[in-house]
């Protein structure tokens, strides 16, 4: 009889979230290092009751429209190019890159 395990990690040829089966003596070994035992996520526990649907939630209001890409543009771009340009404090004592000595 196989043992189904579900992969956390990758082992041999398998990756994390694959299913596989295999000796109860493998998949002991693998159990808490590359895998976890399997539980399907559909399947319901057979001494619990069916439940009742879950209650649907009510639909969030729609987000606001996001502003059109020139739009955010042109407000990024226009208080830069009205400002004057600083010179750099401090760099007439950096050597110019790729100069040969």
């Amino acid at each position: 009889m196989k043992t189904i395990v579900t992969f956390i990690r990758p082992w041999n040829r398998y990756n994390r979230g694959e299913t596989a089966g295999f000796d109860p003596a493998t998949a002991a070994a693998l159990i808490g290092v590359h895998a976890v035992p399997y539980r399907p996520a559909e399947a319901a526990p057979d001494s619990a009751p069916a439940a009742a649907p879950a209650p649907v939630p009510a639909a969030a209001p729609a987000p606001a429209p996001a502003p059109s890409f020139e739009a955010t543009m042109a407000a990024l771009e226009t208080p830069a190019e009205a400002a004057p340009k600083a010179p750099a404090t401090g760099t007439a004592d950096l050597p110019v890159q790729g100069r040969r000595k």
